[in-house]
């Protein structure tokens, strides 16, 4: 049954996944994009994206393990919209997810460099985020 999700997961349009509120962390970094005068999106408008919308279990994660997203700026993180969304994909396949939610894309966000300074390693936000959804987190 995992193995179906996965390929599920895996082989479904990006857009099918989505959740509202990842759908809205998007629709915010695409605007802070814009708003630098960037003609593409990257992991850095991201964050930013995930900071405005201010809820969600990425949010509540980042919130639960100590880092503040409006005041935590990690170095530049240059890496574009579609490897980061193809690693939130894989994320979700991973924990048996038929969506992807902004918890999956903070994951994706965590594969790549720069997020060190954010203070959370990638295993530790799964762990995290897993302890979210099954509301043991205030």
């Amino acid at each position: 049954m995992l193995r179906k999700l996965r390929k599920t997961t895996l082989h479904q349009p990006l857009e099918r996944l989505l959740t509202v509120r990842a759908r809205q962390a998007l629709d915010l970094a695409e605007q802070e994009a814009r708003a630098q005068g960037h003609d593409r999106v990257t992991a850095d408008h991201l964050l930013t994206g995930l900071a405005r919308l201010d809820e969600g279990v990425a949010v509540m994660t980042l919130n639960s393990l100590g880092v503040d997203l409006g005041a935590t700026r990690p170095r530049a993180i240059s890496a574009d919209l579609v490897r980061l969304t193809e690693a939130a994909r894989r994320e979700a396949a991973g924990l048996g997810h038929r969506y992807v939610g902004t918890e999956h894309l903070l994951l994706g966000l965590l594969h790549e460099d720069g997020t060190e300074s954010l203070g959370v390693g990638l295993q530790q936000a799964r762990d995290q985020i897993i302890k979210v959804l099954h509301g043991d987190v205030l």
